[in-house]
């Protein structure tokens, strides 16, 4: 797979789900992060977003996700206490 084009290697790792995608070395690192990857699944799990960041997107989304459901069980269990909202960091763009 390291022999092929960049555009290929985005395309194959498109079509990986997300638990077999991971990166074997540093080229390949870059493509992972990518917004060409993490773009269709962004929106596919979570709507259409604009977003300059695909990947930590998509992670800040995951971690929204799990503090909402925390909340809503904390809720129905009567137990809330003082619960403070995530913030959305700051981050840089995607290289590719």
């Amino acid at each position: 797979m390291f022999g092929l084009p960049y555009e290929l290697q985005c395309l194959v790792m498109g079509y990986l789900n997300n638990k077999e995608l991971y990166p074997l070395n540093r080229d390949t690192k870059v493509l992972y992060l990518s917004n060409v990857v993490w773009k269709p699944r962004l929106c596919t799990r979570f709507g259409a977003l604009e977003t300059d960041n695909c990947f930590k997107e998509y992670c800040w989304r995951l971690q929204l996700e799990k503090h909402q459901l925390g909340y809503k069980r904390q809720w129905t269990l009567g137990c809330v206490g003082r619960v403070t909202p995530p913030t959305k960091p700051f981050w840089m763009p995607a290289v590719i």
